[in-house]
């Protein structure tokens, strides 16, 4: 029996996930339904575990490519175009053929009698919760093209984020691998290559010498060893993180490791307000927004807190209770500004200040890690290099001793 992986909202509001056997998606989906398990996405497993589905990989459509979908679509239906004829014509201008037979689908389903919102969730793979939540809410407040617009500043902004934590790690890899490269010539060609006067005398020589010698052997007749230990401790670690108790363990370590933790938690805060800002002025119900909200976040113990805020709100309490019982990730800031508009009626607004503040706080914290990625690599590559060429002088102090 085939068996799918899933993620879902239970009856308490947590986030779950799991594997479901049916003989068809539609029957786990309405398993899970009976057990009291909303799902918000489902795939097929397959027999290695895994979820990686070579057919998405080369079925993309770019988040470029959705951006000016939204602007194109919104614009159209702005300027008087029905919506089946906004997708056809879009349909007929995409160049990406994924992005055409979506567009082509959903027009269809919208002639059988289906709402957008009802088409878009069979293409979850491209339109994520948020955006058909969207236009859900548009479609009943008769303001899609707004909302098309909205979404597309939104995603643009969230693809700006990336970009620039993507720059951030440009820096640090490149000097990691200049350092390994360096060492790694040093170790297998210079290091060698000195130790040839000592040959013979290899039980005469300093600790230290010895043990970086055992280090150049290694790298040197046993390099393929070394590379299978690397290949299976990746294959060991991913396997871990795909494990609910290894995931949590990563969440918990990426919002506390030195310098990259605090530019985490700026980035969840960030996306967090804008997210919840964008599905609040949307019209969303703010109980579903929360959830949705929690969907777009990958880390647990963010969506933990996000989770409880859900409860505090649907029990009648604030949106701003659990931040303040979580202040590690929701600074005293976050919260005043929140609550103020709570109390004013302006909720959305002030998230949407909270994400920009946060923007630029990100951009800040970048920043601040470019400029202390350098000194502190260039401090562990010289001690690195120090070492193996202190290995390579100490037996010249009593090199007499060791050529007779």
């Amino acid at each position: 029996m085939p068996v799918y992986t899933y993620n879902g909202i239970d009856g308490s509001g947590k986030f779950v996930s799991g594997d479901e056997p049916g003989d068809s998606q539609a029957e786990a989906v309405n398993r899970l339904s009976t057990a009291g398990i909303s799902v918000t996405s489902i795939s097929p497993k397959t027999a290695l575990s895994l979820s990686f589905d070579l057919g998405k990989f080369f079925n993309w459509v770019s988040a470029y490519d959705l951006k000016y979908l939204y602007v194109n679509l919104a614009t159209l239906i702005d300027a008087g175009c029905s919506l089946r004829a906004s997708l056809a014509s879009l349909a007929e201008q995409a160049d990406n053929p994924t992005l055409k037979s979506v567009l082509t689908d959903i027009n269809s389903q919208i002639a059988s009698g289906k709402s957008f919102s009802e088409s878009l969730k069979g293409h979850s793979a491209i339109f994520p919760p948020l955006f058909t939540n969207l236009v859900k809410a548009g479609e009943e407040g008769g303001m899609l093209d707004q909302i098309l617009l909205r979404y597309a500043a939104y995603t643009e902004n969230q693809e700006k984020t990336k970009s620039r934590i993507r720059g951030a790690m440009v820096l640090p890899v490149i000097v990691v691998l200049v350092a390994i490269g360096v060492i790694v010539g040093l170790l297998t060609y210079v290091f060698p290559t000195f130790m040839q006067l000592f040959k013979g005398k290899e039980n005469l020589l300093p600790l230290p010498t010895k043990i970086v010698m055992t280090i150049s052997d290694f790298l040197l007749y046993r390099w393929s060893t070394l590379l299978g230990l690397i290949a299976l401790s990746i294959f060991l670690i991913w396997m871990f993180l795909r494990t609910r108790y290894g995931w949590r363990v990563y969440s918990w370590i990426q919002l506390r490791v030195p310098l990259f933790g605090k530019l985490f938690r700026k980035v969840y805060i960030a996306r967090f307000a804008h997210t919840l800002g964008a599905l609040v002025k949307g019209g969303v119900p703010a109980l579903r927004a929360l959830k949705i909200t929690g969907e777009t976040i990958p880390n647990d113990y963010v969506r933990d807190v996000i989770n409880e805020i859900h409860t505090s709100v649907e029990r009648g309490g604030s949106f701003t209770a659990p931040m303040q019982t979580n202040k590690f990730l929701f600074p005293a800031m976050v919260t005043l500004m929140i609550h103020v508009g709570e109390t004013t009626g302006k909720v959305d607004m002030m998230l949407n200040k909270v994400g920009e503040y946060f923007d630029a706080e990100t951009q800040e914290t970048i920043n601040a890690i470019l400029a202390a990625i350098e000194p502190i690599m260039t401090v562990i590559m010289g001690g690195i290099v120090l070492t193996i060429a202190l290995s390579m002088f100490l037996p010249l102090f009593n090199i007499s001793k060791l050529l007779k």
